[in-house]
């Protein structure tokens, strides 16, 4: 369950920094060449929040960043991610309302175990939002204390090497796919999850290994296969997204030297960023961390 939740708010190492020097097969970063572009630019699989003792931010990176002219990620910068909070709010009545009694017990054991929230609070608290703000409450606590934001990191070197942020879409957008889920198919995640227990910590586990092995296909495999993923999820979350990008990646690569960073379950598979700019003529080459 957790999986989906972190592909969806939220994606995405043992890397192995050894001193081969053959190309990586598989790669979180992938250069864009050809097809006239200006210079070279990066493609970055991110992972929205990880755990800090498994945050790997290389100075290779971060000299990636620094030498571009522009960074773009899924949301334009803190600016944007701003709006959010108005945007999860409720225009009437409460997210409580959408739950039964007993899935609101579950619900408050849950948040006052494991988050320290007593029932009063939370209704005070998340009684006016949406009831996709839970889910993003529990996928952080799964990621224990002060986990990392690749886009954050990111951002903070932009702005202090005063580099261009921009996105790939907008928070109303970006939020708008999550208002699509049916109120019914929210309420199921999250009782999905608070059911998962240790088997979600568990799967939570796996997620961050593959994506710590780099292997963006089976980050994707992982993704699109999780116990709650459907096809329309898979259609709706990635690869309509993915091919929604296409067109200003394209723009933005031609004058600039980018660095895009979006969530990894977005770069593999068949219909992921990096299959669709290779359609377009585009050279993809895995870049060694």
């Amino acid at each position: 369950m957790k999986t989906l939740l972190v592909i969806i708010s939220a994606l995405f190492f043992s890397i192995n920094f050894g001193i081969a020097q053959e190309t990586p097969t598989n790669s979180l970063l992938w250069e864009v060449t050809g097809k006239k572009v200006k210079s070279p630019s990066y493609i970055f699989g991110t992972m929205h929040l990880i755990p800090n003792d498994d945050f790997l931010f290389p100075e290779t990176l971060k000299d990636k960043v620094k030498a571009s002219d522009i960074l773009v990620m899924e949301i334009g910068g803190l600016g944007e991610q701003m709006k959010a909070m108005k945007l999860m709010m409720l225009d009437s009545g409460t997210m409580f309302d959408y739950f039964t009694e007993e899935q609101l017990d579950s619900i408050f054991t849950y948040t006052k175990e494991n988050l320290g929230f007593e029932e009063a609070q939370m209704r005070m608290a998340f009684g006016k939002m949406k009831p996709f703000v839970l889910l993003q409450l529990f996928t952080k606590d799964a990621f224990g204390e002060n986990p990392q934001s690749y886009e954050m990191s990111l951002e903070k070197i932009a702005k202090a090497n005063e580099i261009e942020v921009l996105g790939l879409e907008t928070i109303e957008e970006q939020m708008g796919f999550i208002d699509n889920l049916s109120s019914d198919d929210q309420v199921n995640m999250i009782m999905e999850a608070l059911r998962s227990g240790d088997d979600g910590e568990e799967e939570m586990r796996k997620l961050i290994d593959i994506y710590l092995s780099q292997d963006i296909n089976k980050i994707h495999s992982f993704a699109v296969n999780s116990d709650v993923s459907s096809p329309e999820f898979e259609e709706d979350f990635l690869n309509n997204r993915n091919k929604n990008w296409i067109a200003p990646i394209k723009k933005i690569i031609k004058k600039n030297k980018a660095f895009i960073a979006v969530g990894a379950a977005h770069l593999g598979g068949p219909n992921g960023v990096i299959e669709l700019l290779k359609a377009e003529g585009y050279t993809l080459t895995p870049a060694k961390l």
